[in-house]
């Protein structure tokens, strides 16, 4: 089998830490050039994973590479049109969240893919985690009855550090931390239940630091056809001593929880601790969960497996963000189609 030809364009931490090092370490594919305006981080970088190629202009990398497949670690603002050009390209994407701002240049995109036979991938590290998935394939059996309320939070601690300029401001961000850690969270909870039929939502955005003119704290409330409630609680720069993040699903017959997994359900009028042995560092899991994501990709590619993380999936995700914001604009809730 011929090794698939890859191209990474951003260089940030992300990049550095959880991807280009899960490429280098691939038999079946060659990492033959990265893409980034900083030559010097890039010329570090070449040597460092032993890539051939560095360019400054992706359309350059383009026309120059015959590219498999073009993973989009950039800031936010460039991952639509990026992705938009790679596709237009024949070649294949993997995009980091969000695909875009909006749902409509997301279906753009996944109009695109569809009718060109391209896989378009969308890098929601959650969903390839341990946990993660042993608490899917745990609900899909429906081992804890009815679900009716998820409740699940990202609250980071108070610390001096400012945003950056790509992350705050709304021109470069497409919105705040409902964007940012929001959209990790509720994709997280449909994920794991299955994209349950929506009915409504409401969003409280708080603007906390007054130079930001996107939101950094938000509560939003999502009710689904079935009455199931999910609410979501996101800050930036919380007044906590250390960050917390969770989510909590509770059923009819049980219940559970991430961040550690613990599943408990009714049996025999008595509350039984069913969590299965799972010891995963934090750390570790992150680490694993970037590693199996890659390598799902290129499965992907070579049609042994199935997107787990389609744009499809990205775009229903999209909708209901940009339902979130409309009713953070008008006040009131806002029913979905």
């Amino acid at each position: 089998m011929d090794k698939l030809k890859i191209a990474v364009v951003g260089a940030g931490s992300i990049a550095q830490v959880a991807h280009l090092p899960n490429w280098s370490k691939m038999d079946d594919i060659e990492l033959v050039a990265i893409c980034d305006v900083d030559k010097g981080k890039a010329s570090n970088l070449t040597e460092k994973f032993n890539i051939p190629r560095w360019y400054f202009v992706l359309d350059e990398m383009l026309k120059r590479e015959e590219l498999d497949a073009l993973h989009i670690c950039t800031p936010s603002l460039h991952h639509f049109p990026m992705a938009q050009l790679a596709l237009s390209k024949g070649v294949n994407v993997l995009v980091e969240k969000p695909i875009a701002f909006n749902a409509a240049d997301t279906k753009k995109l996944t109009d695109y893919a569809a009718q060109n036979n391209l896989t378009l991938m969308v890098g929601m590290h959650n969903r390839f985690r341990d946990d993660v998935q042993i608490l899917r394939n745990f609900l899909a059996q429906d081992e804890l009855g009815e679900i009716f309320y998820i409740k699940a939070g990202w609250l980071k601690k108070w610390e001096k550090n400012q945003k950056s300029d790509w992350e705050s401001e709304m021109k470069y961000a497409g919105g705040g931390v409902l964007m940012d850690l929001g959209l990790q969270l509720m994709d997280l909870a449909f994920f794991v239940t299955g994209f349950p039929d929506l009915k409504k939502v409401r969003l409280y955005d708080y603007h906390l630091n007054p130079d930001m003119d996107v939101e950094d704290a938000a509560l939003a409330l999502i009710e689904t056809k079935s009455g199931q409630t999910i609410t979501i609680e996101i800050s930036w720069k919380m007044h906590l001593e250390k960050d917390t993040m969770y989510t909590h699903i509770f059923g009819k017959n049980g219940a559970a929880k991430l961040n550690p997994l613990r599943i408990h359900k009714e049996m025999h009028n008595n509350l039984v601790n069913v969590s299965p042995f799972h010891q995963t560092a934090k750390v570790d899991q992150f680490k694993k969960a970037y590693s199996r994501e890659i390598k799902h990709f290129v499965k992907v590619l070579h049609g042994d497996e199935k997107n787990m993380s389609s744009g499809e999936d990205a775009l229903n995700v999209m909708k209901v963000l940009d339902a979130l914001y409309e009713s953070a604009r008008r006040g009131e809730e806002v029913t979905l189609d």
